[in-house]
């Protein structure tokens, strides 16, 4: 269905409330998002949808804290997050946001085991790390297995296919256990038939761990099985 204006603000996972996006090049201001409002719900699946440069990366870049908006706010839990330290910032978006890119975004040098561990190390101190590796270990091993990688452990990038790379993405993102998982364009690099396994393997683990995904797709078909449709439209969301 499309974004329903009535869902309950108080019971946001993570919202957005009147947020602009401007970028100065030289003399001329590009304003990519002009006072978006919109809210990702626990345990739900959202797809947002629009044309090539509407602005759809840069919502979720914002909605993940790793891009600060020029103007307006953004809250988890009904708390706002927009002023804190980078540090703090961090901090949550390390524990509470898993990200999945449709270029994997994988360290070539380092094993898909050792892939989905860095998604845990990034948030621990070197003796946290050093006290949890084993354990962070056997949790990259369960999910790596889960993921129908058991075999492919050892693999750097280079070695595995675009599926296995995503399904190792995916397992990073998983790794630290978070509420809410953003995902941009995550089956726009791999095969039709490819694609349907990574969508089936999202549903499925929202269906087991009602972990919420905004999903930023072209893809129709992907849009039409989410919970909800949010449609962007020269930055701004459309209300068609």
């Amino acid at each position: 269905m499309e974004a329903n204006e009535s869902l309950a603000r108080e019971d946001a996972l993570v919202e957005a409330v009147g947020v602009t996006k401007s970028y100065r090049i030289g003399r001329r201001e590009i304003q990519v998002l002009r006072g978006v409002d919109v809210a990702v719900h626990p345990g739900e699946i959202v797809a947002l949808v629009g044309q090539s440069g509407a602005g759809k990366s840069t919502l979720l870049h914002i909605l993940g804290l790793l891009d600060p908006p020029t103007s307006g706010e953004v809250r988890y839990a009904n708390k706002p997050v927009t002023r804190l330290s980078a540090a703090r910032q961090a901090a949550m978006r390390h524990r509470h946001i898993g990200f999945v890119f449709q270029f994997y975004h994988l360290i070539p040098e380092l094993t898909a085991l050792q892939n989905v561990c860095l998604g845990s190390m990034m948030h621990e101190s070197v003796l946290g790390w050093i006290a949890r590796r084993r354990e962070v270990r056997d949790r990259a091993r369960e999910l790596l297995d889960h993921m129908g990688l058991g075999d492919r452990l050892q693999n750097r990038p280079n070695q595995l296919s675009g599926g296995e790379r995503q399904r190792v993405a995916i397992a990073r993102a998983l790794i630290a256990e978070p509420s809410l998982i953003l995902a941009d364009e995550p089956t726009g690099n791999l095969d039709s038939e490819t694609a349907k396994e990574i969508l089936d393997l999202i549903w499925s683990i929202n269906e087991a761990s009602k972990i919420a995904f905004l999903i930023v797709t072209h893809n129709e078909r992907v849009a039409q099985m989410s919970d909800r449709i949010v449609r962007l439209r020269d930055g701004a969301i459309s209300k068609e």
